[in-house]
C-alpha cells in the first residue's frame, strides 16, 4: 500500500481541548465520516495529515453546538459534522495557500499586497501584444518602455505618420473585435 493510499487512524477523545465533554453521538459521526474527511483533505490541501486537527475542532465545535440548542442524541450527525469540517478545511485550505516559505523563514504574502495591484495591467499588455501584428506588437512594447515616435519611426524603417496611424488603425480593430 503507497503512502496516498494509507489511511490515518483518528484519536478521539471523551473531552475537547478545553476540557467540555464531547457528545458521543458526534464521535460516532467523527468516526463514519473520518475515511471521507481524509479524501477531501487530500485533494484540497495535497496531504491527508491536517485531517485529524481539522475533525477533532469540527466535533468539538459541533458538540458545543447541539449542546447550546439543547438537541437530543441522535445517530444522524453526519451532514452536520460534514459541513462543519468542510468550513473548517476550506478556511485552513485558504489560509495554507496564504503563506509561503521565503529563505529559512515563513512568510505571508498578505503582508505585503501591492505586487497585484501591477498584475492586471501587465496581463492586459501582454494579451494586447499578442493580438497586434509583430511590427505593432513592438511599437507597443517601445510605446511603453518610454520611447517617442520619433525614435521608433527609425527602429521599424518608416516615418512617424505611418508608424502612428498604422498601430493606431489595428488598436481600434483590435477594440472593434472585443
Amino acid at each position: 500500500m503507497s503512502y496516498a493510499e494509507r489511511m490515518l487512524v483518528w484519536w478521539d477523545r471523551d473531552v475537547d481541548q478545553a476540557g467540555r465533554r464531547i457528545r458521543p453521538d458526534v464521535r460516532l459521526a467523527g468516526h463514519e465520516i473520518w475515511e471521507c474527511a481524509c479524501k477531501r483533505t487530500r485533494a484540497a490541501v495535497g496531504e491527508h495529515a491536517p485531517a485529524a486537527e481539522l475533525l477533532e475542532s469540527a466535533v468539538a465545535q459541533v458538540s458545543r453546538y447541539l449542546d447550546r440548542i439543547g438537541a437530543p442524541l441522535s445517530p444522524r450527525k453526519h451532514a452536520l459534522l460534514m459541513v462543519a469540517f468542510s468550513r473548517t478545511l476550506r478556511r485552513y485550505a485558504a489560509k495554507s495557500l496564504r503563506l509561503h516559505f521565503v529563505g529559512d523563514e515563513l512568510s505571508s504574502s498578505i503582508a505585503d499586497e501591492r505586487w497585484i495591484s501591477g498584475i492586471y495591467p501587465r496581463l492586459q499588455m501582454e494579451d494586447i501584444i499578442r493580438k497586434l501584428s509583430a511590427r505593432n506588437g513592438t511599437v507597443l512594447m517601445l510605446r511603453a518602455a518610454g520611447y517617442e515616435w520619433k525614435e521608433i519611426a527609425p527602429l521599424v524603417g518608416s516615418s512617424v505618420p505611418a508608424v502612428r496611424n498604422g498601430f493606431w488603425r489595428e488598436i481600434n480593430q483590435i477594440r472593434h473585435n472585443a
